[in-house]
């Protein structure tokens, strides 16, 4: 179970990061009506929601998740408080390289089952809010590569809620 206080420790901080310490030039989505920590929370939470995963990892995940761009888009650290195999998710999470959705695709796709299962919930929200930019390539190979993510999680996960719902948004997506 988390905690009401180990849910408010992260809020809070994943909080103060994305709108106070954010260097991404991103501390509002969607055309600044929407404050950045609903990208992180929203993934976050629509694990925490999947009962077809053990609690155990949607514990760990919810963390990873909330604090998932911290190292990429803020100026702060990782706290101290932080559990090392959640500084662990979320650097596994951090990609460093150039912003080349081909890159990155790659890279994520080489990674291990738990990071690919986040990276689904990561990438999915951007699908769901339709929150990306770019060229109708770029956005169709971010919906390809939801979808290779969506059949990679169901091969080790099974038929999980996350996998129901981004094939649907996925074929209800236009590029």
């Amino acid at each position: 179970m988390i905690s009401s206080e180990v849910l408010k420790q992260y809020l809070d901080f994943a909080q103060d990061a994305y709108h106070e310490h954010n260097d991404s030039g991103q501390a509002f989505r969607q055309k600044g009506q929407v404050p950045y920590i609903e990208h992180p929370l929203g993934s976050a939470l629509l694990l925490l929601a999947d009962t077809k995963l053990p609690f155990e990892i949607r514990e760990r995940g919810f963390k990873i998740l909330v604090l998932h761009d911290v190292l990429e888009d803020t100026s702060l650290p990782l706290p101290e408080w932080v559990e090392d195999d959640v500084r662990k998710g979320v650097e596994a999470m951090t990609y460093r390289g150039e912003e080349v959705l081909l890159a990155k695709r790659e890279w994520v796709m080489g990674h291990e089952s738990f990071v690919k299962l986040l990276t689904l919930y990561d990438m999915f929200w951007n699908l769901y809010e339709r929150h990306i930019g770019g060229s109708d390539e770029r956005r169709a190979l971010w919906k390809q590569t939801v979808l290779d993510l969506t059949d990679a999680v169901e091969r080790e996960y099974g038929n999980l809620r996350i996998v129901q719902v981004s094939r649907a948004v996925a074929k209800e997506t236009e590029w």
